[in-house]
């Protein structure tokens, strides 16, 4: 499946027009030439292509000339807006269970981004990773997706949010108020999207928590994500199965024996998509390195470990292959989102 056959919510379109109503462009205007002449309540229930997302969040941002559409998003953006996952979120026992619900689930509302927790002494970190190229959309998505996060844990557990810090990939839009609007510590160029809760946070009840009700969400979730996983690209299933399982990194064969395939009519298939297995796993491999020397207290010895490197030569050559610099110069370089902080 490429990026034009992955279908979004069309919910998120109708808040998407809210946000260009607030920036006062006329929505003709806005849907010229993205194939839809308006937006009636079908879309609501319904899906619309990535290629249109794509395409109306560029012309959003370049006519409100505004880089921080995807913070104006995620302002208006609340548990309801995310269907039945919202609603198992709003029922969950615990923020750990909550965390674990949005871990297994998030393909159902937003196919385009994976979702791992990472746990270290004294918090987690819930981190966001793109599971298909997004270029030029991959910053407003993450902005629209770090202060919906937020404002979900402020919604579901009150007063939790402040103990919270939210972690940006990118540097912060200047002028933008982000110290009022999200209310909890903020770091920037980061190496990954993520929010980083105290550890003490996650077994606290909350307070609207419903065991039956979360169960029957959580049930119609399952089988939403059933019915996308069948959809999906092979690609795509094997990258997001390696990113929810991290420290599984098999070998072709057995990866096959996951679709009941061989290893040949599976590298057929990959190659159908515009891949090869060595790829996919190397991308796999960037992504767990990037997270786990940001977000966690492993040494470079015990990541190189993890990663498949008997040799700790080995994975920093290919880390800086990567990167263009050593694993342990990228972790002492991620210091400066605090010095960027500290000028907002």
């Amino acid at each position: 499946m490429n990026l034009d056959q992955v279908q979004i919510p069309g919910q998120y379109l109708h808040i998407l027009a809210e946000c260009v109503d607030d920036f006062r462009i006329d929505r003709a205007r806005w849907l010229e030439g993205s194939g839809i002449r308006a937006l009636d309540a079908s879309y609501l229930e319904g899906t619309v292509s990535y290629g249109s997302l794509r395409y109306l969040l560029l012309k959003a941002a370049r006519l409100a000339d505004n880089p921080a559409v995807g913070l104006s998003l995620g302002q208006r953006l609340s548990l309801p807006s995310h269907g039945i996952l919202g609603y198992a979120l709003m029922n969950c026992g615990t923020l750990d269970e909550a965390a674990r619900l949005l871990e297994k689930y998030i393909p159902v509302r937003l196919p385009l981004v994976s979702a791992q927790i990472l746990h270290h002494e004294d918090e987690v970190a819930l981190t966001f990773q793109e599971t298909l190229p997004l270029g030029e959309i991959r910053d407003i998505l993450l902005d629209a997706l770090l202060l919906t996060v937020k404002k979900a844990i402020d919604q579901i557990l009150p007063g939790a949010g402040c103990s919270l810090t939210v972690c940006f990939p990118t540097a912060p839009h200047a002028g933008f108020p982000y110290v009022s609007l999200f209310e909890c510590r903020l770091r920037f160029h980061e190496a990954q999207a993520a929010v980083r809760l105290p550890l003490g946070l996650m077994q606290l009840p909350i307070p609207q928590g419903n065991a039956a009700a979360y169960r029957e969400a959580e049930a119609l979730c399952r089988r939403e994500l059933e019915r996308l996983t069948l959809e999906t690209s092979y690609a795509a299933r094997i990258k997001r199965k390696m990113l929810e399982q991290p420290g599984q990194l098999p070998a072709l064969d057995v990866v096959a024996s996951w679709f009941n395939l061989t290893p040949r009519t599976l590298h057929r298939r990959l190659l159908a998509e515009g891949c090869q297995y060595n790829q996919i796993l190397e991308e796999v491999k960037v992504s767990l390195a990037l997270a786990y020397l940001a977000n966690s207290d492993m040494s470079i010895k015990e990541i190189a470990y993890f990663l498949g490197y008997a040799e700790l030569s080995n994975f920093r050559r290919a880390f800086k292959r990567w990167q263009g610099m050593s694993p342990s110069a990228y972790r002492q370089g991620l210091g400066q989102g605090d010095a960027q902080m500290r000028r907002l």
